[in-house]
């Protein structure tokens, strides 16, 4: 099957009851569903196989042998559905589509190469209320089977935008956006920070901090204080910290 464009449209696994239920809810394309015929139709399982019966989503009882063969992530629970991958959206795209009322909120990742960690962060991510990420198209990890699955199926609701962050970053610049850069050697701790309005919060890889290209690029840089002898987290605990403290000063000027 080709796509508008001419070119052969590309279907991509997902894997797991809550991935794929979600991805039926949110209306993604799905070519055909295949799930174990040893499985009892309950729960989960009875409402995926009603909605992809509502849509005329081809169903394919197999064994689980062939299940665990198709299987990435080794996790399937008897379920995994051969999806379209979403269509590319740009972060000037995602901007203009979002209502005059709401404050942009966007987190930009410099380096991410663990799935587990891409995956968390759009679970976490989607639960703060952020309009987008933005990962940059090379030495990031794809968005994989693996990542669906540790999103829980966030993955199906998060605008994720492949864009260089430098040039991203200059586009939220021109739209008023304020950019809070995250590392261990920031110059204001996180909770001391004034945090409400349109942000961006923007995050290095596992190993290292901000480029200096991309700090220079931040109106402030934030910290986490550590009180313990390892000095940094991981990436995506540094996300859920940040993101909800936005979430708790939002919330507080709500409700004065």
């Amino acid at each position: 099957m080709r796509n508008r464009s001419g070119h052969e449209k590309q279907y991509i696994p997902l894997e797991g009851r809550n991935v794929v239920l979600e991805a039926l809810r949110a209306g993604r394309e799905i070519r055909v569903l295949y799930i174990d015929e040893g499985m009892e139709e309950k729960g989960k399982i009875d409402e995926i196989i009603r909605l992809a019966g509502t849509r005329g989503i081809t169903l394919s009882a197999v064994r689980r042998e062939k299940l665990d063969r198709m299987s990435e992530t080794g996790s399937h629970q008897g379920v995994i559905a051969m999806a379209a991958a979403r269509p590319r959206v740009t972060l000037k795209e995602l901007l203009g589509s979002l209502p005059g009322v709401k404050d942009p909120l966007l987190v930009v990742l410099g380096e991410v190469m663990y799935e587990q960690n891409v995956g968390a962060i759009l679970r976490t991510a989607d639960g703060a209320g952020v309009d987008g990420v933005i990962i940059p198209s090379r030495r990031s990890a794809p968005l994989s089977a693996a990542v669906s699955r540790i999103s829980m199926g966030a993955s199906e609701y998060i605008p994720i935008i492949h864009e260089s962050p430098t040039s991203a970053l200059s586009l939220m610049r021109r739209e008023g956006i304020m950019i809070f850069g995250v590392e261990a050697q920031g110059d204001i701790d996180y909770y001391n920070a004034d945090l409400t309005g349109p942000a961006a919060f923007v995050f290095g890889g596992e190993d290292k901090g901000l480029s200096m290209t991309i700090r220079n690029k931040c109106d402030r840089v934030l910290s986490i204080p550590l009180a313990g002898r390892i000095t940094s987290l991981n990436v995506g605990i540094s996300v859920g910290i940040v993101l909800y403290e936005k979430v708790r000063q939002q919330s507080s000027v709500r409700s004065r």
